[in-house]
C-alpha cells in the first residue's frame, strides 16, 4: 500500500492528527493572519488546516492525499505536484509550511529553492521533520524497511545548509515525538512479513541505540519508540 491508497490512514494517524508541532504553529501565530499559504506535501492537511490563513493551497503529488484535505478540512485549493518543481509565480505565498515529509524529497535542497521563490520577501517558512544524529543508518534503514518512499531523515547541520543564504532561521525547537509501534509500523498496511522485518530491525539495535529511540516493549513485542523532530521556523532574506 502507498500513499494514495494510506490517505484516510493519515488522517485518524495519532502521529498527524495531533502533536506539540501544531501547538506551536498555533501558538506562534495566534495573533496573526496570513494571506496566501502553501502547504508543501500536505498530506490528509493537518498542517493547512493548522495555520491561521485567508487562502490555502495545498500541494501534493498523491491526488488522493488532497482529496482527503479537500473533504476533511475544506481546504479548497489543491495541486498536483512534486517540492522540488512548484507550479507558481514567484512571490506568490507569505508562508510556506511543511510538516514530517522532507525525508521522502529526492532533492531538499531544491524544495529549499523552490521554497525561497515563491514567498514574497521576507517571508515565513515553516520546516517540521525527523531530526537524526551522527548515527543515522539505523533509523533510516528502518524507515525505508516499511516505506521505500523515505528517502533520509537529515541532521540539523544538514538542513541548515539547505537553508543556506536564502532563509534565516528564527527559531528552532526540538521536540520528543513517542510513536505507537504497530499503527505506526502498519500505517502503509504492510504485509506481515514486512512488519515483522521492522519490528525485528528494532529488535537488533544495539542497546545505546534503542535506549536513545526510547524503545518500549510489552510482553517481548515493541510497542513504541521516540524519536526527534526538528521545528523550524525560517524567514526569506
Amino acid at each position: 500500500m502507498g500513499f494514495s491508497e494510506a490517505a484516510f490512514n493519515y488522517y485518524i494517524s495519532s502521529d498527524h492528527i495531533k502533536g506539540d508541532d501544531l501547538d506551536l504553529i498555533r501558538k506562534n501565530f495566534k495573533n496573526k493572519e496570513f494571506e496566501c499559504l502553501l502547504d508543501v506535501a500536505t498530506g490528509a492537511g493537518h498542517c493547512a488546516a493548522a495555520v491561521p490563513a485567508k487562502r490555502r493551497c495545498t500541494l501534493d503529488p498523491s491526488i488522493p492525499m488532497l482529496k482527503t484535505a479537500k473533504e476533511k478540512f475544506t481546504l479548497n485549493t489543491p495541486v498536483c505536484a512534486v517540492a522540488e518543481a512548484m507550479p507558481f509565480a514567484d512571490n506568490t505565498f507569505d508562508i510556506v509550511t511543511c510538516r514530517i515529509a522532507m525525508h521522502h524529497f529526492k532533492s531538499p535542497d531544491l524544495f529549499f529553492r523552490e521554497a525561497k521563490r515563491v514567498l514574497r520577501p521576507l517571508g515565513w517558512m515553516i520546516l517540521i521533520d525527523n531530526i537524526v544524529d551522527v548515527e543515522d543508518s539505523y533509523l533510516n534503514v528502518i524507515e525505508y524497511i516499511r516505506d521505500s518512499t523515505h528517502v533520509r531523515s537529515y541532521r540539523l547541520d544538514e538542513i541548515l545548509d539547505f537553508a543556506g543564504n536564502d532563509f534565516r532561521l528564527i527559531d528552532y525547537t526540538c521536540l520528543f515525538k513517542k510513536h505507537d509501534f504497530p499503527e505506526w509500523a502498519g500505517r502503509l498496511g504492510g504485509e506481515a512479513e514486512t512488519l515483522e522485518r521492522i519490528e525485528n530491525a528494532f529488535k537488533d539495535l544495539p542497546d545505546d541505540i534503542q535506549k536513545e529511540l526510547e524503545v518500549e516493549k510489552t510482553y517481548g513485542r515493541i510497542s513504541a519508540y521516540t524519536d526527534k523532530k526538528g521545528f523550524f521556523v525560517f524567514r526569506s532574506v
